[in-house]
């Protein structure tokens, strides 16, 4: 016997709203067109060459929205870490800068290098004995291969963080001699990018935007 399970109905509220919808050409490589879309409610959405961005505002203080876009585009606008790069953007399109990452990495190593290289030179120099010069040998040659995976390094970029520490960790060519696992793990400093679509719509169409709606606002549109 199949018992019947009566099923209730989901309870729901419906609200309707008029939307604006605003089709922006601009004269920049950075960001061509963006068609950007508000209602009173404090939806905004936005699509464009340089990204698509969405965010909900349920309180924007006193005044319209319109007039709250115009101060947050207007003042804090202005790429990474700016009140609206914050509410846009996405921590999955920030990358490792690693020109500037791999700059102090370069420092220590050639402290290191230095601090390692006079003890196996004086080793090999007064010490007569073959592992004391294999040991001179083999310390130049870990530093050149080092060396040559931190110029591989920077010269990649940008890259995601997944994809920086498997290469920093992978492969053996960061030798231990120079950088140990506490240094990878707790000293090494990564420099980010950031979201790189959200900085170009905070610095490019944001001042362009509050600008058509401070016209508006004003009667001029």
């Amino acid at each position: 016997m199949i018992a019947m399970v009566e099923e209730k109905q989901v309870g729901f509220q419906v609200t309707k709203d008029v939307s604006e919808v605003y089709r922006l050409r601009i004269d920049s490589h950075r960001c061509s067109w963006a068609t950007i879309t508000i209602n009173n409610s404090g939806d905004f959405s936005v699509i464009s060459d340089c990204g698509n961005f969405n965010y909900f505002w349920g309180g924007y203080g006193s005044g319209t929205f319109k007039e709250f876009l115009i101060r947050i585009f207007s003042k804090s606008a202005h790429g990474r870490g700016s009140y609206v790069y914050d509410k846009i953007s996405d921590v999955n399109r920030d990358r490792v800068d690693c020109m500037k990452t791999v700059a102090p990495m370069k420092k220590d190593f050639m402290e290191k290098y230095r601090e390692l290289y006079v003890d196996a030179r004086r080793r090999a120099k007064y010490v007569n004995s073959f592992d004391a010069r294999w040991a001179f040998s083999d310390l130049k040659d870990t530093a050149r291969t080092t060396w040559d995976a931190l110029i591989n390094l920077e010269d990649e970029g940008e890259l995601s963080p997944d994809r920086f520490y498997s290469i920093l960790w992978e492969g053996g060519s960061f030798n231990d001699k120079f950088f140990d696992g506490d240094y990878l793990a707790h000293c090494l400093d990564v420099e980010m990018t950031g979201d790189p679509q959200a900085i170009t719509f905070c610095e490019v169409v944001a001042p362009i935007f509050a600008e058509i709606l401070m016209q508006e606002v004003d009667g001029q549109v």
